[in-house]
């Protein structure tokens, strides 16, 4: 019972308690039995310091309470304790660890299926209902037209790159005979081609080294709400990115990866639509997302992707409205039915 869990290590929480009532006890004792006649400014300042004392200890157990047992929110990064409990209560996955239905084999006759690939932002991160993702919207879409005629298929892992996303595109052709493929581009698509360092990882922000985060679910909280986003590692993400994208062997590599999936659906007679997926909320002063979105674009253009950009749906909305919370930029509810709407829009409403 002690061990680290969905609440972190109760052990711990009970020595809070421990210290709070020490804290009181002593506090009470010091009044009773300091003489602070004999020495009253020494007892006034110790006095003061330990009524404030016991005042922030309260508070700060409370604080602690409600992060331990019923804060439940996602961070962009997924690991505090009130987002693995996120995680735990609100996701479901397959068989091939995807979070969707479990997959037959075998495609009904008369159905067509559409694979959308992606990483966190397909996955839903941050989204509760998978009703509410925009994959799922669109299916919507689809149901509301014919019924039983198209299945779309989540294959989304958070954290996928697009070198990741070649091999599960290859599965969903060969084994579950998908009729379509939608890459679903988020502009950190590249960054598993972008060098890191041992000093300088924006992909993994750094554990605390003064306590274990599961020991004080309060103190995880602080560190990863004001002091992580100071971090140059995080802080510099977008930089990091926008500088990938600057330089051109790096460019040219990930070009290839996007080629290689091409290739495959091409030689399968695989239908491959590219869905690109903004930002919602950028930091640094490199990344011009309307620029970025511009030189994909045009790459997507000039090579034959039958493709949409999904930024302009994005429009007249501050992030704040787009955004999961004020820890997790991942694109919330909202953001999702825009793009399924853009989506549905450029691709499939024109169908028969």
């Amino acid at each position: 019972m002690w061990a680290s869990g969905a609440y972190g290590y109760l052990l711990d929480y009970l020595l809070f308690w421990g210290v709070v009532v020490s804290l009181f006890v002593h506090t009470w004792c010091f009044f009773k039995l300091f003489p602070r006649k004999k020495y009253k400014k020494t007892g006034l300042v110790l006095g003061n310091a330990l009524v404030l004392l016991c005042m922030l200890s309260v508070v700060a157990l409370a604080l602690e309470s409600r992060i331990r047992f019923t804060l439940v929110e996602t961070d962009s990064f997924g690991v505090s304790l009130p987002a693995r409990r996120w995680f735990a209560l609100n996701t479901s996955l397959n068989s091939l660890g995807c979070r969707d239905k479990e997959w037959a084999v075998e495609k009904p006759p008369g159905v067509r299926r559409i694979a959308f690939v992606g990483d966190s932002f397909t996955y839903g991160w941050g989204i509760a209902r998978v009703a509410d993702r925009f994959p799922d919207l669109v299916q919507a879409r689809f149901d509301a037209r014919v019924p039983g005629t198209v299945e779309i298929l989540n294959v989304a892992k958070p954290g996928w790159n697009t070198g990741d996303e070649l091999q599960p595109i290859k599965d969903m052709i060969e084994r579950y005979s998908v009729d379509e493929v939608t890459l679903c581009y988020v502009p950190n698509d590249i960054e598993g081609l972008i060098a890191t360092t041992d000093d300088f990882n924006p992909t993994r922000p750094p554990d605390p080294v003064l306590f274990n985060p599961d020991s004080s679910c309060l103190l995880d909280y602080l560190y990863r709400r004001l002091y992580l986003p100071r971090l140059p590692t995080v802080q510099g993400f977008h930089d990091w990115l926008a500088a990938g994208y600057a330089d051109e062997p790096t460019w040219r590599r990930h070009q290839q990866q996007l080629f290689a999936i091409k290739r495959l659906c091409d030689e399968h007679d695989v239908r491959l639509r590219v869905a690109l997926i903004p930002f919602i909320r950028t930091g640094g002063e490199k990344l011009q997302l309307d620029k970025l979105h511009a030189l994909l674009g045009h790459f997507l253009s000039v090579n034959g992707f039958d493709h949409v950009d999904l930024l302009p749906a994005l429009a007249g909305a501050t992030a704040a409205d787009l955004v999961v919370n004020a820890a997790d930029a991942h694109p919330n509810e909202e953001a999702n039915r825009r793009f399924a709407k853009a989506l549905w829009q450029a691709f499939y409403a024109a169908e028969k």
